[in-house]
């Protein structure tokens, strides 16, 4: 397990896993810098917002045009769903290039997408909760999960590891990489949540009476329970509620904010 993450610069921020790298893999997590929305999005912003708060669709497909070029790809092969904290996965192939995008989306609200195709740009978004990224070096599968707390509850990305294996890949041979993300330094939450995550002391502190919460150690034990190996997982180790110059989070600015994106596709 480690937390060996590159922070590049060009030719806009974005972070990309040490492990993954190391075999190739075409992935990467945007920062909120190097996009063309203004305001409250400022700048690589990658939803459409709520309330009064709304970025056009011409920036957000822009904003995805500028990342997915990061990897050699278009806009048009993104392939994203309508997130609604669910445990729900897409299986997906190059016929879902655009959705979510050129094309209209899912029917019904998903958090995960795998694919064993080329061609087709797997993506997530986030904004404190966690984008999970998950790769089998021997069958080329890729797969990509948001994980918020209710997500994380629901164990989506253990529930993407059994998918991966309903499609041939042995849990040993998959490698996690888990971006940036709202930390436990930052993450207070309410008493409830020990009745949520009874079988996870360990993701909780309490420090003046506040209670806090690691997703990222809930995820992590959930990972291993379902085979992956530990020495397989990499956790980046910035917070998005800190480190306020690189990324939008939620528990820092409501509603008032952009959301990232997280990429990853097959190898060719």
């Amino acid at each position: 397990m480690t937390g060996d993450f590159a922070l590049h610069s060009n030719p806009i921020p974005y972070i990309t896993s040490s492990l993954f790298d190391s075999y190739g893999i075409k992935h990467l997590f945007a920062t909120k810098a190097g996009g063309v929305s203004a305001g409250v999005f400022e700048s690589l912003n990658f939803a459409a917002g709520r309330d009064e708060n709304i970025d056009s669709i011409e920036n957000i497909v822009k904003n995805h045009d500028i990342a997915a070029s990061v990897l050699g790809f278009a806009a048009g092969d993104v392939c994203r769903t309508r997130q609604g904290h669910t445990d729900n996965i897409e299986i997906v192939n190059n016929t879902h290039k655009g959705t979510g995008i050129e094309k209209p989306p899912f029917p019904k609200d998903a958090d995960g997408l795998i694919t064993k195709d080329t061609g087709v740009l797997l993506s997530v978004r986030s904004a404190d909760c966690v984008p999970v990224l998950l790769y089998d070096i021997k069958t080329h599968t890729a797969g990509a999960v948001h994980s918020g707390w209710l997500g994380t509850k629901k164990d989506i990305a253990g529930k993407a590891v059994e998918l991966f294996q309903s499609l041939g890949s042995d849990p040993k041979d998959i490698i996690a990489a888990l971006g940036p993300c709202i930390k436990e330094c930052c993450y207070e939450v309410g008493r409830e949540f020990y009745d949520y995550f009874p079988d996870h002391a360990d993701a909780f502190s309490e420090r003046e009476g506040k209670i806090y919460f690691s997703l990222t150690a809930v995820i992590l034990e959930n990972l291993v329970k379902h085979g992956i190996l530990s020495q397989n997982m990499d956790i980046c180790p910035l917070c998005t509620c800190c480190e306020s110059s690189l990324f939008f989070s939620h528990r820092r600015q409501g509603n008032k904010r952009g959301t990232m994106a997280a990429f990853i596709a097959v190898k060719d």
